[in-house]
């Protein structure tokens, strides 16, 4: 767990000594208003909360359930959320010293192309236009002979669209950064220390995960009880490979971006709106209050009771009429690459075809729909036998009476 830290380490101290590597920490940390007004922004920054901590995938209960009955977990929350935050502040200002590096060079790579083609154009001294005149030097001649500044299609050279572009996603880890490793001194070096971080990361993730799915299936006894956990785990990560294999495809990463859009957003929000909802107000606070003071020795205090009773339900519910608004009223559209753009990677906006809405509805409406209408089930089933014992009870009963006065008589 401590080689990415000693890697992103390693890579802020080089990153910190590129040109440009500035500009990027700048983009980082300077807000967008329009994004913020956008409520798909908090979906997906819920989304990489939820990533994060785990939280709704099964992880973090499989795993507390090997904990001590009187471990502090309000001690680890704190702890754990804490780690997180600073985590991955960190490793996004390590990232984007990289970008900024990235983008100052192909911004660098544009305006020198322009400066050229003007130089040539109108047979200008070397050095006249430079890239500190640029742009009022750009502006004289747009003024004096427009149709020639026209006719030269210059590039448009804007610092922070090439800051912007390929940010997420797969285009992050495997162009944008690898682009950036490559014109660094020492390139394999780089690239072998980003890779080997990348692969203890998503390795350390899926420990998580997957403990989330071995747990339940040995609790509901899916398997026969004569396979050890072995057998199981290797029958589970085999499954988990061959569904991965559509990954593997050529359309694999527009797969990747359907499952990571859909499979890992609203289901997520809503089965952990399902768990609050049940524990704070089926459950019951106070009996959950009282579970959390045999555990730790006390009862959590106005800052936990806020936030489980009214803040973190109000913020789900709230993020998902939202983006259930917005997503209803717009079209479903996807980013595809376009290698054959001279500023590839340039990404392009298609809207999905009418047969990938039913694949949207078993990754992101299955699991929203299964827990909220398995407990339904389960509610109404234990009715029901609550009623036919009752039933049962007052046969059995008037049953009784008739055989005591028949015997009276």
């Amino acid at each position: 767990s401590t080689l990415p830290y000693l890697v992103l380490t390693i890579f802020l101290i080089r990153g910190l000594t590129l040109k440009g590597s500035v500009n990027g920490i700048k983009f980082l940390f300077t807000p967008d208003v329009a994004e913020l007004a956008n409520p798909t922004t908090w979906l997906d920054a819920g989304t990489q909360v939820f990533y994060s901590f785990s939280i709704a995938f099964g992880g973090l209960i499989s795993f507390s359930s090997y904990n001590s009955v009187y471990n502090n977990c309000e001690q680890d929350a704190v702890i754990i959320s804490i780690v997180n935050g600073v985590t991955a502040v960190y490793a996004a200002t390590v990232i984007y010293t990289i970008i900024g590096f990235r983008a100052t060079e192909r911004f660098d790579l544009c305006v020198s192309g322009n400066i050229l083609a003007l130089t040539n154009t109108f047979d200008l001294p070397e050095g006249y236009v430079t890239e500190s005149n640029y742009t009022e030097s750009l502006q004289i001649l747009n003024s004096t002979h427009p149709q020639v500044i026209e006719g030269l299609d210059l590039q448009s050279c804007d610092l922070n669209t090439f800051l912007s572009e390929g940010v997420e996603g797969t285009g992050l880890a495997f162009i944008v950064f690898t682009e950036a490793i490559t014109k660094m001194p020492l390139s394999p070096l780089w690239s072998i220390l980003f890779f080997v971080m990348l692969f203890c990361l998503g390795l350390s993730s899926m420990f998580g995960n997957i403990e989330g799915v071995l747990v339940p299936l040995q609790d509901l006894k899916v398997f026969p009880k004569s396979w050890p956990k072995e057998a199981i785990t290797g029958v589970t990560c085999l499954v988990c490979c061959l569904v991965g294999l559509i990954f593997a495809q050529g359309s694999g990463n527009y797969w990747l971006a359907l499952f990571d859009n859909f499979a890992g957003s609203i289901p997520l929000l809503i089965i952990a709106f399902c768990e609050m909802v049940s524990v704070v107000y089926l459950y019951g606070i106070d009996r959950f209050n009282d579970d959390i003071e045999f555990m730790i020795g006390h009862k959590p205090n106005l800052f936990w009771q806020a936030t489980w009773r009214v803040i973190s339900p109000a913020i789900m519910l709230f993020i998902f009429l939202f983006y259930f608004i917005t997503t209803v009223s717009k079209q479903l559209s996807y980013i595809a690459w376009n290698p054959e753009s001279e500023n590839f990677p340039t990404l392009e906006t298609l809207t999905y075809p009418g047969w990938i809405y039913v694949i949207i509805f078993i990754l992101a409406g299955v699991p929203s729909i299964s827990v909220p209408a398995y407990a339904v089930f389960k509610f109404l089933q234990m009715r029901f036998n609550k009623k036919d014992n009752t039933d049962n009870k007052s046969v059995v009963s008037s049953v009784s009476s008739e055989v005591e006065k028949s015997g009276k008589f």
